[in-house]
């Protein structure tokens, strides 16, 4: 055998057995899947829409399996399957052990559309565009981009510069689809008037035409600008729109202003243009006469009459001339006239002051200042005239003729200028020997209370026992408690306490004081006979010996038995202490002068006569003694010598007929 021969029995002898060994793989191969298919479970997989069982296709993504004809054969007991179809979204699945073996089904979501429109047109007119599907708008702006499902739409295009228009896509399952379209332009027509005509029209800055003017115009936003020389140019902004076509527009045009300032002297004045207040420099109507018109107090007021060209800047000046009056000032007595702080002589004095508001001051040593403020004029002259009043006139025109004090007292005020008889003469029925005649004068004024001091009002000042009513006259109290309650009530107004104490015990009076005291032993009398009468009386009520009704709380019919004299046929309803207040105001003013509860009064008692002295002014008798005088009469009083204002008496300490009232001067000091 040849070499060529032996070569060629060797590669048949390869060949044969390359095929030996293909065949055995294949078919152990088939063992191993016959073994694979017997040991494994197949699960059915249904793919849903039905149309696409045979195109699906399904990947086992985790786990040991593979699919045949849509069956999933799987060794692992869990097995993850990818499932896909053209034109649909791949879904993906979990296969347990609860599921190997039955049918497993699957529903494929159909993949959208994607639409892509653009318009042609000028982009800067897109913005308002509206785009809708099935009447529901889904996007606004210059194009569209937007998923749609597979099918037929109907988009529609609503930009109001244009006409509405629609466009009919069909889009496949997962295709993009690409359009351009080309939106048409509506139409309009715009009217431009103005007053005055001839302006210039300009559309998008360009100059189209003069007023009146009729143009057509594109849909869309346009700027619109009217102008003319020497007036204000007039801007807008308009629009041509569906359903707007038609633009109408009328101006009044406005001339231009016209810039003035001022010069002004003095400064600080009011200024007027067309009699409204005005800064320094205002612009102005031009081509008008405008009243300016500029003012100060104290100054002529000088007006102008302005008229200006446009666009004309001007100063104008105002130089006002001070306006003086003539003021006549008289006084009585003559005193020293002040203008502010510039003194121009004495009075009578004509003096020419500016015409402002001018603070006249007239002073004159011991008299109160008078001031006066008034406003010349040129016009016509102006008087004052004035009497000056002493400080002590001063005062007493501002004391109140009425008040209440802190202690809830009520005061009433007596100006007195008046000389009495106090007394009685020993001719009269009923008096006593110690009832001295005495003429008094009395200058100062000072407040008395109406009422008695009561209860109430005393145990503000000191706790005491008390048995009539809170309202009624405190009693049993001694004089030296009363002069201490009124220090009290001084102290508690900031007076000057009336009464000096020591050792706790009053041991004299300051007469200069206007603090609280008792009523001296004259002003009780004056006020209980003289004061609000035309001439003094025998009693309180007057001069007749019959008590009038109700006129006192004395010891009556009800007294009877219980004390020593009493007033047959007289009845005033109370046995003891009336509340204070109880009976008929008297001609003073005050009540229960004539009776109810006697009364301590500041007057140290004394029985030495003193008939043939001189008349007395405002006498307040000793500064020390050991009894002090009670005046008045009471609810025990039965006799006329009691009932007399002129009774007096002299007691060391209270009783329970015995009260007080208190009264102030005005002021301290001379006080006359």
């Amino acid at each position: 055998m040849n070499q060529f021969n032996t070569k060629l029995d060797l590669a048949r002898k390869r060949q044969k057995r390359s095929s030996i060994i293909v065949t055995l793989l294949a078919f152990t191969v088939l063992l191993a899947v016959l073994a694979f298919l017997t040991i494994s479970r197949g699960t059915p997989i249904e793919v849903l829409p039905t149309a696409l069982q045979k195109m699906a296709e399904i990947q086992v993504t985790r786990g040991t399996g593979f699919s045949v004809n849509s069956t999933l054969y799987s060794i692992s007991s869990t097995v993850e399957i990818t499932i896909s179809a053209p034109g649909f979204q791949s879904t993906h699945e979990t296969i347990g052990p609860s599921h190997l073996g039955k049918t497993f089904s699957v529903e494929l979501t159909e993949l959208p559309g994607h639409l892509t429109v653009n318009i042609s047109n000028k982009k800067n007119n897109l913005s308002r565009t509206r785009w809708l599907t099935a009447e529901e708008t889904v996007h606004m702006g210059p194009e569209l981009d937007i998923q749609l499902p597979a099918g037929k739409h109907t988009i529609t295009v609503d930009n109001t510069f244009y006409q509405l228009q629609e466009i009919l896509v069909e889009l496949q399952r997962g295709k993009h689809e690409m359009l351009t379209i080309d939106l048409l332009p509506i139409r309009g027509t715009a009217h431009i008037a103005s007053h005055p005509t001839g302006a210039t029209v300009f559309i998008d800055n360009v100059d189209t035409g003069t007023t009146p003017f009729t143009s057509p115009l594109a849909g869309g936003p346009h700027s619109l600008r009217v102008a003319s020389v020497n007036y204000l140019e007039t801007f807008e902004e308009i629009s041509i729109e569906r359903g707007a076509t038609e633009l109408r527009r009328m101006y009044q045009l406005e001339r231009k202003k016209a810039k003035v300032s001022f010069n002004l002297t003095p400064e600080g004045g009011v200024l007027l243009v067309n009699g409204v207040i005005t800064p320094d420099s205002v612009q102005l109507n031009s081509m008008v006469s405008h009243p300016i018109t500029y003012k100060k107090q104290g100054y002529f007021t000088q007006t102008q009459h302005l008229t200006l060209k446009p666009d004309e800047q001007k100063t104008l000046s105002f130089s006002l001339k001070k306006e003086k009056g003539t003021v006549r000032i008289s006084s009585s007595p003559p005193a020293k006239v002040f203008v502010g702080a510039k003194e121009y002589g004495m009075t009578p004095i004509t003096l020419s002051l500016q015409a402002v508001k001018q603070k006249i001051f007239l002073r004159k040593t011991g008299y109160r200042e008078v001031i006066k403020t008034l406003t010349p004029q040129s016009k016509s002259d102006s008087t004052v005239s004035v009497t000056l009043l002493t400080e002590y006139q001063a005062r007493l025109q501002e004391a109140p003729r009425e008040y209440t004090n802190s202690g809830g007292v009520k005061l009433t005020l007596f100006m007195t200028h008046d000389t009495f008889i106090m007394g009685a003469p020993r001719s009269e029925k009923g008096q006593r020997a110690n009832e001295f005649q005495r003429k008094i004068h009395l200058s100062k004024p000072f407040y008395a209370s109406l009422y008695e001091i009561t209860n109430t009002e005393f145990t503000q000042f000191k706790q005491h026992t008390f048995s009539s009513p809170a309202d009624a006259p405190v009693t049993s109290i001694g004089w030296q408690e009363a002069a201490a309650y009124c220090n009290w009530l001084s102290k508690k107004e900031n007076l000057l306490p009336f009464y000096y104490t020591s050792g706790g015990l009053i041991r004299g009076f300051n007469s200069q004081a206007d603090g609280y005291r008792m009523l001296s032993e004259a002003e009780w009398e004056w006020l209980a006979r003289k004061s609000g009468r035309s001439r003094q009386t025998l009693f309180t009520w007057g001069n007749e010996t019959t008590l009038p009704p109700q006129v006192a709380n004395i010891a009556d019919e009800s007294a009877k038995g219980q004390v020593r004299y009493y007033v047959p046929g007289y009845n005033d309803n109370f046995e003891g202490v009336a509340p204070a207040g109880s009976f008929t105001v008297e001609p003073s003013g005050l009540y229960d002068q004539a009776g109810n509860v006697s009364e301590w009064v500041h007057d140290v008692y004394s029985i030495i006569s003193v008939a043939n002295r001189a008349t007395e002014t405002n006498p307040l008798g000793q500064s020390r003694g050991q009894s002090h005088v009670i005046k008045g009469a009471n609810w025990s009083s039965g006799t006329i010598t009691t009932l007399r204002p002129a009774f007096r008496e002299g007691l060391l300490s209270g009783q329970d007929n015995v009260g007080f009232r208190i009264a102030r001067y005005l002021y301290g000091g001379k006080n006359e």
